[in-house]
């Protein structure tokens, strides 16, 4: 059949014909002439080349959208299990796990039965539980610890009771304070007594502190002074303003302290405003114990206090409770 197109018309023809837009017959034409005309067979080849070079540029943008649709799900479902374990820590803490129990908003009761001491512990704020309470024997100490959570369902109550045998126990420790010492409660006024106590008189800062602790500044303007460089050591105190009766009562029973507290005291002494002096020995204070003032409680109170041989004993745990038994007897009987 006669090849009647020219390269001419062919190459006007061939961007409709590698479109797909001219009719079959014009189709037929152009194949023919491009079997026959290498230059035109190029031109089309190439023009072929250039369609499929957008298609497979928009088949790659394609693929990188969908790809990088995929890891921006990948990545915000990654954001969403970090930040449900992270919740899910903090509500199993909270809830569950819990933290050591201080005695920081912690009560009890203590009483003793036989050869128990039962107890009970407490919270006294609102919104705290307690919760895997455990009751450990080290030594002659018995140590109760728990841990303190948020309430729930799982641990709804921060009131526990126990029941701790005391064959072999000479101390008891709820939340790591001492609550219970030799056959004696401890009290908070206790504790802070044994944090003052201080082991030579001649640490002058410490006695500051304790007589502090006493309630001194309390009773009037006074000045402390130390002896220091000989035998007997004394503590005295001057007080320069206040009622004397009220500094010489309170003073009797300050000694106490004084003498107990401090390791090596001898002496305590105290100069009252209208210039008359006081001055307790060990050895005056031991009669005083001894003779008097421990046979009076244990009268009144019809119970054996079991108190030291000498004040210089009563620096203990135990022995400071029974100090603040014949405080509280002086203070009422006196």
């Amino acid at each position: 059949m006669k090849n009647d197109l020219t390269c001419a018309v062919v190459r006007d023809l061939l961007p409709s014909y590698v479109e797909g837009l001219t009719e079959e017959e014009t189709n037929q034409a152009v194949e023919r002439h491009l079997e026959s005309c290498p230059e035109c067979r190029e031109r089309r080849e190439a023009m072929s080349t250039d369609a499929a070079a957008p298609a497979a540029e928009e088949k790659e943008l394609d693929y990188l959208k969908t790809v990088k649709k995929k890891s921006t799900h990948r990545a915000v479902k990654a954001v969403a299990v970090t930040i449900l374990l992270v919740v899910l820590g903090i509500l199993l803490k909270l809830f569950v796990i819990g933290e050591s129990a201080s005695a920081a908003g912690m009560s009890w009761s203590i009483g003793q039965d036989g050869n128990y001491l039962n107890v009970r512990a407490f919270s006294t704020w609102s919104g705290v539980a307690y919760c895997r309470w455990e009751t450990k024997q080290e030594g002659d100490s018995v140590y109760i610890r728990t841990k303190k959570v948020l309430p729930s369902y799982l641990y709804p109550t921060a009131d526990n009771r126990m029941l701790i045998p005391l064959e072999g126990v000479k101390h008891i420790y709820l939340a790591e304070t001492l609550i219970w010492s030799e056959g004696e409660a401890i009290t908070a006024r206790v504790r802070e007594l044994l944090e003052h106590k201080v082991a030579y008189v001649g640490d002058a800062p410490a006695i500051i502190d304790l007589g502090l602790c006493l309630g001194f500044d309390e009773l009037g303007d006074y000045t402390n002074g130390l002896r220091t460089s000989a035998q007997p050591y004394q503590w005295w105190v001057e007080f320069t303003s206040g009622n004397s009766d009220t500094i010489n009562d309170q003073m009797c029973i300050n000694a106490l302290y004084m003498l107990a507290l401090v390791d090596n005291l001898e002496e305590a002494a105290w100069t009252l405003p209208d210039g008359s002096q006081r001055v307790w020995s060990v050895a005056d204070m031991d009669r005083y114990l001894n003779n008097f003032l421990v046979e009076a409680y244990e009268t009144v109170y019809d119970k054996d206090l079991n108190f030291p041989e000498s004040i210089k004993d009563c620096g203990t745990p135990a022995g400071l409770a029974k100090l603040e038994k014949l405080k509280g007897y002086l203070e009422t009987y006196r």
